[in-house]
């Protein structure tokens, strides 16, 4: 009998390679963003695609926030302890409108089955003028679809920044993280992990930081 297909995240072969936080640029990328866009204590902050819980704790230890993630894989939650992260889908969280400061969404946003619904839940539950913060892999020539990894979903970074404008977000920064993307493919490599795809020269990796707007949208 064939062995079940393991999702990439839950390899251990990825851990291993891109410790807890199991994506590109690890804790770096993240404090990173949250210093720009300037996370104050107490700020309550959604991260969608937990995993882990890795950034949640992140968020509360370093920077005093009121984080809580959402999380779809109950494999995840329990390897990652589970505090403070609720079993659910990002295309439907379980949170009232405007209940948070900031969203953020690591490595995540690519494997949605319907990216724009995903989105336009963010824009929901964040309150007026809160952030989004997107860190993903993008490919200028993308492949077919599969649903293994980030890599394999990845589009052109024009067509995310499309998307997210589309549902009233104004993008503050986009920037370059490739090299991040570089280095865990070669560590990947080493901990004996899937590299073809991760390895694509096609591939990149950004930062993206958007705002929602305290004006209604139209249409």
């Amino acid at each position: 009998m064939p062995e079940p297909c393991v999702p990439l995240w839950e390899k251990p072969s990825l851990r291993v390679a891109a410790g807890e936080t199991l994506r590109p640029g690890g804790f770096s990328l993240t404090d990173r963003a949250a210093e720009l866009v300037g996370v104050l204590p107490g700020w309550r902050i959604l991260d969608v695609g937990s995993g882990l819980g890795a950034t949640v704790e992140r968020l509360r230890s370093r920077f005093g926030a009121d984080a809580w993630g959402v999380e779809s894989s109950s494999v995840q939650i329990e390897r990652g302890g589970g505090a403070n992260v609720i079993q659910a889908q990002g295309d439907a969280l379980p949170f009232h409108d405007e209940s948070f400061k900031a969203v953020f969404c690591e490595c995540v946003l690519s494997l949605f089955a319907d990216p724009q619904k995903g989105l336009a839940e963010f824009y929901r539950v964040l309150q007026p003028q809160g952030y989004l913060v997107l860190a993903d892999l993008h490919a200028e020539r993308p492949s077919l679809p599969d649903g293994s990894s980030c890599a394999g979903r990845a589009v052109p970074l024009a067509v995310t920044r499309e998307r997210v404008e589309a549902c009233g977000f104004t993008v503050r920064l986009v920037e370059d993280h490739s090299r991040q993307l570089k280095d865990l493919a070669a560590k990947l490599l080493f901990a004996g992990g899937e590299t073809t795809r991760t390895c694509d020269g096609d591939l990149g990796y950004y930062l993206m930081i958007a705002q929602k707007g305290s004006e209604p949208r139209v249409g």
